[in-house]
């Protein structure tokens, strides 16, 4: 059995493993070469780590951690090698690389890092053509599509309070704020100008201003406080229509859908390219998987939530 020492020294000795794309074994030969022209910044004993070597140490670490020690924890990252490499070797001392569980975690990182080396080499092999990204969005146009639209939100006492604009006691009741909306719905259908109406009653003071005016959306984006079920009724409209008054947690709204459009390809461009590699990436990890023999026990992986649900 690991003691609680040694076990420290492990979880050590794995978060190396994870931050730099090593196994212990090699931790020390990997920072052992020198140049000239890349000065030694930081030794124990004989192994040296380098300038160029610091970088790389950095650039491997998880992104959220990089600008904190490439910065201001720049100091603590000396103190963090330091800590690692005299670990890594009071766990070789220790013979700890031939205890089952630290060997089963070291083959853990090594094979998380080395399946994300392995999808990082094939993604620079793939391409992507205009012709597959054209077909990309054309094959999602809803998850992309945009719509501009107007509205008039008349807030009531039990409103959400979103906007500052008007104080509580400003506020109509439900009742009071339901009749104002129903009215200037019907004077809406016998013509009167919708970017008048918001300009002059509604209560959302960031596009009353602007006549109400939302700009363009993308389907669950939730711009501009656009709560899911107004933004569904909003795509399911047919431009230069307008709804009935329909209560949200904003208050009382009433929309008018003015275009919808689907970008341009050249317009979102690289977020194309990063979903379509997802999509080659998980292709392509079919096509391994038909040439193996996998099992997998469905008794075993079943979820937790779902087995419960089957014993009730």
């Amino acid at each position: 059995m690991i003691s609680t020492y040694q076990r420290k020294l492990v979880s050590y000795t794995i978060l190396f493993v994870f931050l730099i794309g090593l196994n212990p074994m090699s931790a020390l030969v990997a920072f052992s070469a020198s140049d000239a022209k890349d000065p030694v910044v930081l030794s124990v004993g004989d192994t040296k780590f380098t300038a160029s070597q610091v970088g790389k140490f950095i650039e491997a670490m998880p992104q959220q951690f990089r600008p904190f020690y490439s910065g201001a924890g720049k100091s603590k990252l000396a103190e963090l090698l330091v800590s690692t490499e005299l670990l890594v070797r009071e766990a070789k001392k220790r013979h700890l690389e031939t205890e089952p569980d630290v060997r089963l975690q070291v083959k853990i990182a090594t094979d998380s890092i080395l399946s994300n080396a392995a999808k990082m080499e094939l993604r620079k092999e793939m391409k992507v053509t205009d012709a597959e990204l054209e077909k990309y969005l054309e094959e999602h146009k809803t998850q992309f599509e945009e719509a501009r639209a107007r509205r008039i939100v008349i807030r009531s006492k039990t409103s959400v309070p979103w906007d500052q604009s008007k104080s509580p006691d400003q506020l109509l009741d439900d009742k009071d704020a339901m009749a104002k909306a129903t009215s200037l719905r019907e004077q809406l259908g016998k013509g009167a100008d919708f970017e008048e109406l918001a300009a002059k009653h509604s209560d959302d003071s960031l596009s009353s201003a602007k006549g109400g005016d939302l700009g363009f959306n993308r389907r669950g984006s939730q711009t501009h406080l656009i709560v899911p079920p107004l933004e569904e009724k909003i795509f399911s409209m047919e431009p230069r229509t307008i709804t009935d008054v329909i209560q949200t947690p904003l208050g009382y709204e009433i929309v008018k859908l003015e275009e919808k459009r689907l970008p341009k390809v050249s317009d979102i461009r690289p977020e194309l390219e990063q979903l379509l590699l997802n999509q080659k990436t998980e292709d392509l990890l079919k096509e391994f998987k038909s040439r193996e023999t996998i099992f997998i026990d469905e008794t075993f992986f079943k979820s937790e939530q779902t087995a419960t649900k089957s014993a009730n």
